[in-house]
């Protein structure tokens, strides 16, 4: 991330945690149109500032109420500027379903902000914001019939990884989503002994196509994977 891009999350944060929530979505709208930001840089600046929402509150610098708070600002942000570049989205490429198949995965904003960063570049995308199982998911996608390219999925605790690759080995196994590209974002995959734990340990090969620790990997690879 460019040093301006953290200066703007560090300033955004900074009207957050002082609970002034017309004051940070003006100014990120005044860096929309005065610095020419796009969605994606946007997004960026909300997901640095709600990372850091976290390490506040697990060090007790910030409390559950400033998280949580943090949280409903980010998506009146994330509606904002949807909405705001939507005139500028693209045709269709593919059908994509995002959603937090890990029970107990309740930071949905980083989904939600790839979801619109997905519908951007032209991806008609179901989004499921609720943790829904494994079970409930199949069956919503064997009962509409629809053929998913892509299917999208998050992690943040380290402790649900055990049940994420249980979830991988289903899907990379169900008559449906076989065939689909798995791609799954944490930043938990900046450690390298994380990102070997998505290894199938029979065939040795990952259990995800593509394991992004950002928007812009997860972007690049869908644009690259589509070519």
């Amino acid at each position: 991330m460019s040093e301006a891009l953290s200066e703007y999350a560090n300033e955004y944060l900074r009207l957050v945690l002082r609970k002034e929530r017309g004051g940070a979505l003006a100014y990120l709208s005044g860096l929309v149109d005065n610095k020419n930001l796009s969605l994606l840089k946007i997004f960026r600046v909300l997901a640095t500032a709600q990372s850091e929402v976290g390490s506040l509150w697990e060090k007790g610098a910030a409390s559950i109420a400033d998280e949580h708070f943090a949280t409903e600002v980010a998506r009146d942000a994330i509606e904002l500027f949807s909405n705001k570049f939507r005139k500028y989205y693209r045709e269709k490429v593919g059908t994509a379903l995002l959603a937090d198949f890990v029970e107990g995965e309740y930071h949905v904003i980083g989904l939600k902000m790839f979801a619109e960063l997905l519908r951007s570049t032209g991806w008609d995308v179901e989004l499921y914001e609720s943790p829904l199982n494994i079970t409930s998911i199949l069956k919503h996608i064997e009962k509409s019939g629809k053929k998913f390219d892509l299917i999208c999925c998050s992690v943040t605790m380290e402790f649900n990884l055990k049940e994420l690759k249980n979830i991988l080995k289903i899907l990379r196994t169900n008559i449906n989503t076989k065939n689909s590209l798995i791609l799954v974002g944490s930043r938990l995959f900046t450690s390298k002994r994380v990102r070997e734990l998505m290894t199938d340990e029979e065939t040795t090969k990952s259990l995800a196509d593509f394991l992004a620790k950002n928007f812009d990997e997860g972007i690049d690879f869908v644009r690259t994977a589509k070519k």
